[in-house]
């Protein structure tokens, strides 16, 4: 027949358990080793586009053009449309989108769907919207430019031009107007 433990040698085998614990705990912690790699910084690559009319002076805002003498379904204003230049001045390479900051003032209540803007680019393309797809555009962060158009290398400018033209339909009256129309560029860095 098995004999029981009893009471008295019951804590003497627990005893002698517990100390075999620590010691297979003190073994394994002197074979272990660390080494740390310590003050750590992760920073973004800097996104900076920058605006320029004459291609020489940068800013993040300059002021705009009077696109003025337009003729419903005429041609577009001004005919070699005004220049202005994007430049890159950060760290990555930036992918173009274009919105309205917000809504013109619209007095004469154009329709804004009628309202064309061509973006021209040169050989790379010209790309057009209205300015309600532009106005719509912003809560999505701009719509993007397409193509070559649509790159700005680090460290490089790109000469875009703006022409305006208006559909038949656009405006009900002797004439029309629309102001304050803020075009924003956003530059979105790109993976290369």
């Amino acid at each position: 027949m098995k004999q029981l433990i009893t009471g008295k040698k019951l804590p003497r085998i627990l005893s002698v358990i517990a100390v075999l614990g620590v010691i297979a705990g003190v073994a394994f912690a002197a074979l272990q080793s660390q080494s740390l790699l310590t003050g750590n910084s992760i920073e973004t690559a800097t996104a900076d586009l920058q605006i320029s009319t004459d291609g020489n002076t940068y800013a993040a805002l300059r002021p705009g053009f009077d696109f003025h003498g337009l003729i419903p379904n005429g041609p577009g204003v001004p005919a070699a449309g005004y220049p202005i230049y994007l430049k890159n001045s950060g760290g990555t390479e930036l992918g173009l989108n274009i919105y309205l900051n917000g809504p013109p003032s619209n007095p004469n209540n154009v329709d804004l769907n009628l309202v064309v803007v061509k973006f021209m680019c040169g050989a790379d393309g010209d790309q057009e919207f209205t300015l309600q797809e532009l106005l719509d555009a912003k809560a999505d962060g701009g719509v993007p430019v397409t193509g070559h158009c649509g790159a700005v290398d680090i460290g490089t400018s790109r000469e875009y031009r703006l022409q305006i033209a208006m559909n038949l339909d656009s405006v009900n009256g002797p004439s029309a107007s629309l102001g304050n129309i803020d075009f924003a560029f956003s530059g979105v860095a790109q993976a290369n």
